[in-house]
């Protein structure tokens, strides 16, 4: 059975484990190695079952444990090129870290695990999402940190039994904020992060299509809230007929998640 968990959500940084009873994948690792370890540890993840590290794109928050953690557990990590060529130049991978390089719609075996990496609208060098096919033929796909939703994104995700999925921000609520309006255009922008508006939108069009689970992740901690966001999405998919608990169900990552793994 397959087993998933957000174990860190956010601006502050990103974690998620995907696996299985006996592996798994690490999709990010945006804070301290430690809080990474403990967060293993709660779940009586042992470091050992941890199959390698898949990095979506470069940005701190994404990154900041990885340097530690290879050092230290030598778990290879799998990236775009673009991706490791920005990690590289930065120092952000020890020097001789085993570096396996990803291609748009590639699947790739990882484990007992098959990837199929794709490439996602972001302002980093070369950033991906993910769809990890566990042994059992489950399927999450994970994709955050995205301007807009691209067709063949979409297309990945619909194959999906449970999506990752970003809704970063309310844009009343961004346009409203403190953020100064460069930031604001960034984050608005084709390259930036997408809104609880157009989340929704996709998350309809992929319930419609037979995906069942989501979990709404990387929500901002200044102009999003997780009930504004998960507001948003239930009210989208209710107009479109589907009620949750019964046609879907609908998570919010939290920043620092202290939830078992969902095992299904």
């Amino acid at each position: 059975m397959a087993r998933y968990g957000a174990l860190f959500s956010g601006s502050q940084g990103n974690s998620t484990f995907v696996g299985t009873a006996t592996q798994g994948l690490l999709i990010d690792v945006g804070v301290s190695a430690k809080r990474i370890e403990e967060a293993l540890r709660q779940r009586e993840i042992c470091p050992d079952r941890i199959s390698g590290v898949l990095i979506t794109h470069e940005h701190c928050d994404h990154i900041q444990g990885l340097r530690v953690l290879t050092k230290r557990y030598h778990w290879p990590v799998y990236a775009s090129e673009g991706t490791l060529t920005a990690l590289m130049n930065s120092g952000g991978i020890t020097p001789g870290c085993d570096v396996v390089p990803l291609y748009d719609c590639e699947p790739i075996e990882i484990g007992d695990m098959q990837v199929t990496p794709f490439h996602t609208p972001h302002d980093a060098r070369e950033s991906m999402g993910f769809c990890i096919e566990t042994p059992d033929e489950r399927k999450i796909g994970i994709a955050t940190d995205m301007g807009v939703m691209w067709d063949e994104v979409e297309r990945q995700l619909s194959l999906c039994d449970l999506v990752h999925i970003e809704s970063n921000h309310d844009v009343n609520m961004l346009k409203c904020g403190p953020y100064p309006y460069p930031l604001q255009q960034r984050i608005l922008s084709d390259r930036g992060h997408l809104s609880n508006e157009v989340c929704a939108e996709v998350v309809v069009r992929l319930a419609m299509n037979g995906v069942a689970r989501f979990t709404l992740a990387h929500l901002s901690a200044n102009n999003n809230t997780p009930g504004i966001a998960r507001r948003a999405n239930v009210s989208a998919l209710g107009q479109a007929g589907l009620v949750c608990d019964r046609d879907y169900l609908l998570e919010i990552a939290a920043p620092v998640s202290e939830s078992p793994l969902t095992i299904f």
